[in-house]
């Protein structure tokens, strides 16, 4: 199951594939492969195609690289899990109403600034998305006062949907509306977003994902059970660890960089790709820095039948980007951004917060018909019992719509050491065997 690096193998100009996407064919039906210099002119030349959505791909493709880093490296928190996409949508939101350097300064930060109808693209996933796979929304509050510009609430609504909000100025009350409004859009996933407003308030931006998959394979819930993750060379933590013979998997190993990397498709086009690193590494984003993303299409090879072990996750991740973002070089937005197409008055960003939770579970809610189990052994062995990050791409853009690492599915459980259990464990099944 291994792969040399093909990495610089393939990059025949057009033919790179950004994100794990692109493995559906060129082009959606009814997309026109048009020029490259397209204004925001015409709706008509602003159509979704295969390059552009490709630049959108490997844009937001950086941008999440960058974002884990950040997160990483200011959050002590064992698991992370963001939704580049979600906070890209609340970014570029905000971008439409920016001018000059600002504006400038926060398409760079997102590796978006050579996409064309960059609002008009972002509209069209938004839509898309939200039709099939994802409940998601981004929000723009204001202090009460601020006279916003026509243009910017049509565009707002245009391509956010979403027309900028105002704040009452009674922070009670504002702060049930802005939680009722995470709770609607996020279908009760996350039912209290805010648990107090920030001081003196003058512009909020809100953004809030929740994406339930159902695995293409479910895995039978009477083969989960207690195990084992290894939380470096000596300890460990308990978990319970879902398990599957004959797991129909597409994975390899890539020799250069000393990982393994599976896929494991969700039902709704949507995949969950995982990548754990043969040595343990404290900050498991640095796994992305080189990971050869763009030809992930290619690297991927048939599915075979896998013995698989992936342990039951619930991971729920809120944090204020206002220190991450001003780290990416954006600290102007928090002190005196030009937002002159929202409004003349000097407005800042007084916070941008940012919430994502995902569960990784047998099936997913779903109820779906038993199926037969055939215990043979399985050609390959793929094992999740070990620090991986992830990441959860929408196959036929290759957009990545979640992010995260987990270094520690069970934070609360005291960690054992490796050895002593080990020899328990084995101790215990021998006494089991013998006829007492």
């Amino acid at each position: 199951s291994s792969l040399p690096d093909t990495r610089d193998a393939w990059n025949s100009g057009d033919e790179a594939v950004a994100g794990a996407g692109g493995c559906r064919g060129k082009k959606s039906p009814g997309e026109n492969a048009s020029s490259e210099e397209e204004g925001e002119a015409g709706d008509k030349s602003c159509e979704m195609t295969w390059k552009k959505s490709q630049r959108l791909a490997d844009g937001l493709m950086r941008f999440s690289i960058d974002l884990l880093r950040e997160v990483q490296l200011e959050s002590n928190r064992t698991n992370v899990i963001l939704s580049p996409l979600s906070i890209a949508l609340a970014l570029s939101h905000l971008a439409l109403g920016a001018a000059n350097q600002t504006e400038k300064h926060l398409l760079e930060v997102m590796h978006l600034q050579s996409v064309p109808c960059l609002h008009h693209m972002l509209g069209t996933l938004r839509r898309r998305l939200t039709e099939s796979t994802l409940s998601l929304g981004s929000q723009l509050y204001l202090q009460k006062g601020f006279e916003v510009k026509q243009k910017f609430l049509e565009d707002s609504e245009k391509f956010y949907g979403a027309k900028p909000r105002t704040l009452s100025g009674i922070s009670q009350d504002d702060l049930v509306a802005i939680n009722n409004w995470v709770k609607e859009v996020t279908h009760g996933q996350i039912p209290s977003f805010l648990q107090q407003l920030p001081e003196n308030t003058v512009m909020l931006l809100l953004n809030a994902i929740y994406f339930h998959g159902f695995w293409r394979n479910k895995f039978n819930a009477s083969f989960t059970g207690p195990d084992v993750f290894h939380l470096d060379h000596e300890f460990v933590v308990p978990v319970e660890m879902m398990k599957a013979h004959q797991y129909p998997l597409s994975w390899f190993t890539l020799e250069s960089q000393d990982i393994q990397v599976a896929k494991f498709p969700f039902k709704s086009n949507v995949s969950f790709v995982v990548i754990v690193p043969n040595q343990y590494t404290r900050n498991a984003s640095r796994v992305l820095e080189n990971f050869p993303y763009k030809q992930l299409c290619r690297l991927f090879p048939r599915e075979v039948p896998t013995t698989v072990k992936i342990p039951r996750i619930k991971l729920d991740y809120q944090l204020e980007l206002n220190q991450v973002l001003s780290q990416m070089g954006l600290q102007e937005l928090f002190t005196r951004p030009n937002l002159q197409k929202i409004t003349e008055e000097p407005l800042f960003v007084s916070s941008v917060q940012h919430q994502a939770a995902l569960e990784l579970k047998e099936d997913g809610v779903e109820a779906s018909a038993a199926t037969s189990v055939v215990l043979s052994r399985s050609v390959s062995a793929f094992s999740l019992d070990r620090p991986f990050v992830f990441i959860i791409f929408e196959e036929e853009t290759g957009i990545p719509l979640f992010v995260g690492s987990v270094q520690n599915p069970s934070p609360d459980a005291a960690p054992q050491s490796r050895e002593p259990r080990d020899s328990r464990e084995a101790t215990a099944a021998n006494e089991h065997r013998m006829p007492k």
